[in-house]
């Protein structure tokens, strides 16, 4: 399987958190989404089916039965989808449930199946990365994840609030970026990242 950033990388510019190291970038920007992306509704009340491509919609779907099982371990089987492990940390993570109860708040990983299941209901951005038809793009939860957060809507400051909690929303709102919670699935349905930045 061929790396989504290699093949795309002559179009763009500036890294993206989330992606293989030095793999994937985006256009270097305003603070307001550059021309050709799209903030498309992901709530629970929309038809996602039309609005993502079967393939994210699949893996969104894989993500989002392991979240309702309730079961951290429900999660292993849209991991192993991919070919190339999705990335969860700086460093390479060989155990994901292992490491995602390690890191939950609770030592079960509950915090991170509430995490996954508050992500995929709010509103994604679309990053083109070129002109290939079979990836034109990747799917990023949440929307304003690579906007300055004094940037935000009265609504997307809720919804940071909802994933991030007040206490930590303020922090990033004073360093004025989000590190928080960011979940990467490809066009064709690879799942590319979930994890933060802090």
């Amino acid at each position: 399987m061929v790396a989504v950033g290699l093949v795309h990388a002559a179009y763009l510019t500036t890294p993206v958190p989330g992606i293989a190291k030095g793999s994937l970038q985006i256009p270097a920007g305003s603070e307001t989404p550059p021309t050709g992306r799209q903030i498309v509704s992901g709530n629970a009340t929309a038809d996602v089916s039309t609005t993502l491509p079967p393939a994210v919609s699949g893996m969104r779907d894989a993500i989002l039965e392991a979240v309702q099982s309730g079961r951290l371990e429900d999660l292993k089987a849209a991991f192993d989808l991919n070919e190339l492990k999705p990335e969860l940390a700086a460093d390479p993570v060989s155990d994901p449930i292992a490491f995602w109860r390690a890191t939950s708040s609770d030592g079960e990983g509950r915090t991170v199946l509430d995490a996954l299941s508050i992500l995929l209901d709010l509103p994604h951005i679309i990053l083109p990365l070129g002109k290939d038809p079979e990836n034109p793009g990747l799917y990023i939860w949440p929307a304003f994840a690579d906007r300055p957060l004094h940037s935000l809507t009265a609504a997307e400051d809720a919804d940071l609030i909802k994933l991030e909690a007040a206490p930590r929303a303020a922090t990033m709102k004073a360093g004025g970026r989000y590190t928080g919670w960011r979940l990467v699935i490809g066009a064709d349905g690879v799942w590319h990242s979930f994890r933060r930045y802090d």
